[in-house]
C-alpha cells in the first residue's frame, strides 16, 4: 500500500526532465527548497496530478505528494516522483490517504469532518462537482488546522476525490 508524504517549499528551479534520447521530454524537474528536508527535486511526469493544472514558475510555494514506498535514485539533492503537486499561496497544509466510509484514514490519525453547509469543496480529479459521500476512496486535502488529538479532526477547505477506474 502506498505511503505518500506532503512536503511543503519555494519553487527555485523549473526545467525540462530528460526521460529519452530524443532530446524531448514531457515530464519537469521542480528543484524546490522544502522547509524541513533542504533542497529537493520532484519529478512532475503526465501522470502527476496537478491541482488545477497550475503551471509552476520559480518562488511559488508549492505542496508535493509522493510515494514513500517508490524507490529513488541515491544522489544529491533527494529526488521524488512527484503523485499530486499544488501551488500553495494560501499557506494550506496536505495530505493524500485512503479514506474509510466514515472518513477516517488508514492509520486512523485522521478523522474528516465536512460541514453540511457546503463550506467543503468536494470535486474529482477533473474538477467536476462529487456529489456523494467521498469516503472509500483515496483523498487529497487541503485544510488550514487540525485538532491536537488523535484522530486529528480536520474540516478541510477542499477535497478531490480520486475514483478508480471502474466506477
Amino acid at each position: 500500500m502506498a505511503n505518500y508524504l506532503s512536503v511543503y517549499g519555494i519553487i527555485s528551479s523549473v526545467s525540462p526532465f530528460y526521460t529519452s534520447v530524443s532530446g524531448s521530454s514531457c515530464s519537469l524537474l521542480l528543484s524546490v527548497n522544502a522547509q524541513n528536508l533542504g533542497q529537493i527535486n520532484f519529478v512532475v511526469t503526465p501522470q502527476t496530478f496537478v491541482l488545477e493544472q497550475h503551471t509552476f514558475r520559480p518562488g511559488e510555494r508549492i505542496i508535493g505528494v509522493y510515494d514513500t514506498n517508490v524507490p529513488v535514485p541515491l544522489i544529491y539533492p533527494p529526488q521524488y516522483l512527484a503523485v499530486v503537486m499544488a501551488q500553495n499561496s494560501d499557506g494550506y497544509e496536505a495530505a493524500l490517504d485512503y479514506f474509510d466510509e466514515d472518513l477516517s484514514n488508514a492509520a486512523q490519525t485522521i478523522k474528516l469532518n465536512i460541514p453540511a453547509d457546503g463550506s467543503t469543496q468536494v470535486v474529482l480529479a477533473n474538477g467536476q462537482n462529487y456529489l456523494f459521500s467521498p469516503g472509500e476512496h483515496y483523498l487529497f486535502i487541503l485544510y488550514m488546522s487540525a485538532s491536537d488529538h488523535i484522530p486529528a479532526e480536520i474540516t478541510p477547505s477542499k477535497i478531490i476525490v480520486f475514483c478508480s477506474d471502474n466506477e
